[in-house]
Formats: C-alpha cells, sequence, structure tokens
C-alpha cells in the first residue's frame, strides 16, 4: 500500500493545480476547483472552472486543466474525448504544462474574447 498524503479536495489536486487555482481565482473570484460538471456521459470534475458571472453580459464557462507530465504523458486520446464530451456540455477546456503555465490568463482571455464577439 502507498502513503498517499491526505488532501481535503475530491478528487485529489496537485501542488501545481493549487497554486494555479489560487493566482486563477484573484483574477477571477468565481472560479472554482474541482467543480462537477454533467455531461452527456454522466459527469466531470473540471481542474478550475473560470466562468462568467453574468453582470457583463459575457457568457463562458472555461475548464482549465493542468496536465502533468507523469499523469497524461500517456492519456492524449482519453483526454482529447474528455475535451469533446465537456465541450458538448458547452464547456471550453483549456490545457496547462509547465511549459505553458506562464501564459494560462492569455489563454483565458483568448477563450472569453472569442465568445463575446
Amino acid at each position: 500500500m502507498g502513503s498517499r498524503r491526505p488532501t481535503k479536495y475530491n478528487p485529489p489536486a496537485s501542488p501545481p493545480q493549487l497554486f494555479l487555482y489560487s493566482a486563477i481565482k484573484k483574477l477571477y473570484p468565481d472560479a472554482r476547483l474541482n467543480y462537477e460538471i454533467k455531461t452527456d456521459r454522466g459527469h466531470r470534475y473540471a481542474d478550475i472552472a473560470v466562468f462568467s458571472n453574468g453582470l457583463d453580459k459575457t457568457n463562458f464557462k472555461i475548464d482549465v486543466e493542468y496536465d502533468g507530465f507523469i499523469s497524461h504523458k500517456y492519456r492524449k486520446k482519453e483526454d482529447k474525448e474528455r475535451d469533446m464530451e465537456l465541450k458538448r456540455a458547452g464547456w471550453i477546456t483549456i490545457r496547462v504544462n509547465k511549459k505553458n503555465i506562464g501564459e494560462v490568463f492569455k489563454l483565458i482571455d483568448e477563450v472569453i474574447n472569442a465568445n463575446i464577439r
């Protein structure tokens, strides 16, 4: 049996996810960690859900997924299928990893600006 550190988040959140969530939450206060999304196949969890509050008439639902190298190295097909499932439910997925984590706000802004037009 492995000794996994207990976490208060279900599903568990990795340290990079928690760091990313903390940064996103400052700019998007309505952001949620491990947000449950109902889909046509059941439900999924967004690592970090970013969505509009409706006050500025924008409408967006963004799932920011942190892809750690080890957990996502061999999951390209599964991740693509998951992204399509969320798209059918009205969500856009942004995949972030250690190479592009510094661009997360630019990526979020691009999705929001694309949905405003």
